[in-house]
């Protein structure tokens, strides 16, 4: 039998299915007896000569098309992707919002600077997950489907960015000005990245305070007062 002949009700549970839905979640999300959402199942199972649901997935995955899937796919991949880029601007909002502030009154002092770093770590559930977003949306391909045309560009303005925050610092006396712009923006890259990712991976007070501990360290070194 063709594909087209899957029901609209077939094509909602087998997306459901490959989303890792399990029956009864199924069954309560369409107000359906696990019994309907099965029998439903088995249908499919018979349409398309599959025997198990772990066949069916995996059909589904590799070739939509034999379901009537492949529009409905792209649909639920656009949309996951906006969600996701939506989730990833607010987190990237609020960690320059911090740093704006710390700037509302003037060059900002070292404190100032760790308050605003410290709280823009990845320290409790929701900014972890938001910064998880936010590095996984930066290696993902774009919102058509193709890869991002200019990678490089992108990390070449981000990369001036950054160097101009530094030398701004340099120049307001916060960072130490015998040090190349691009070399404590390397830094700063390697330590972030570290610090982040060891904090994603461990939740325990100590860690983090072990952690904190580091980054003070790192920003006293970079100061005037540490040269």
């Amino acid at each position: 039998m063709s594909p087209e002949t899957l029901t609209k009700r077939e094509q909602e549970i087998v997306l459901e299915l490959l989303d890792g839905g399990r029956v009864n979640t199924i069954a309560d999300q369409f107000a359906l007896s696990p019994r309907t959402v099965r029998n439903h199942i088995k249908s499919v199972f018979s349409k398309v000569n599959v025997h198990s649901q772990s066949e069916l997935i995996v059909l589904g995955r590799t070739d939509p098309g034999r379901l009537n899937l492949t529009s409905a796919l792209n649909s639920r991949s656009q949309l996951a992707f906006e969600d996701l880029n939506r989730r990833a601007e607010n987190a990237l909002s609020r960690l320059q919002s911090r740093i704006s502030d710390a700037y509302s009154v003037g060059p900002p002092a070292l404190d100032q600077l760790r308050a605003a770093v410290h709280a823009a770590l990845p320290l409790d559930a929701e900014r972890r997950q938001d910064w998880q977003d936010f590095l996984e949306l930066k290696t993902r391909l774009d919102g058509r489907g193709e890869p991002a045309s200019s990678i490089q560009q992108v990390v070449d303005e981000w990369r001036a960015s950054f160097v101009e925050q530094i030398t701004r610092l340099q120049e307001a006396g916060a960072i130490r000005r015998d040090l190349n712009p691009d070399d404590v923006l390397r830094s700063i890259g390697a330590v972030s990245l570290g610090a982040g990712t060891r904090l994603l991976g461990n939740l325990s007070n100590e860690a983090t305070e072990r952690e904190l501990r580091m980054l003070d360290s790192f920003v006293d070194a970079l100061s005037d007062s540490a040269s």
